[in-house]
């Protein structure tokens, strides 16, 4: 599964106003360049606990710095392995 197409996803739900601001290109871009606010990260956050099966608590003491971080975290935690883009936000649109 792509990730960044995934991440890209989410940010769409998450901050639709002005998700193409947000966008990530690359797996090295550092979330302080994304233009996300803190409800932006807690919406992320959410989504992404949801589709990769991490717990609130766990999710909470998140603090990525780039998105390869951000995937790390989420592949360590997961207790749901989705295999698709279309899979992963399945669940949450």
């Amino acid at each position: 599964m792509d990730f960044i197409q995934l991440f890209n996803e989410v940010v769409k739900l998450a901050k639709p106003a002005t998700a193409e601001s947000s966008f990530a290109k690359s797996m090295d871009d550092e979330f302080k360049d994304l233009e996300l606010d803190s409800l932006d990260y807690i919406m992320l956050y959410m989504y992404f606990g949801d589709i990769y099966g991490v717990g609130e608590e766990e999710i909470r003491e998140l603090k990525p710095s780039t998105i390869s971080e951000f995937k790390s975290f989420l592949d360590a935690n997961a207790t749901k392995h989705p295999k698709t883009a279309e899979e992963a936000l399945e669940g949450i649109k």
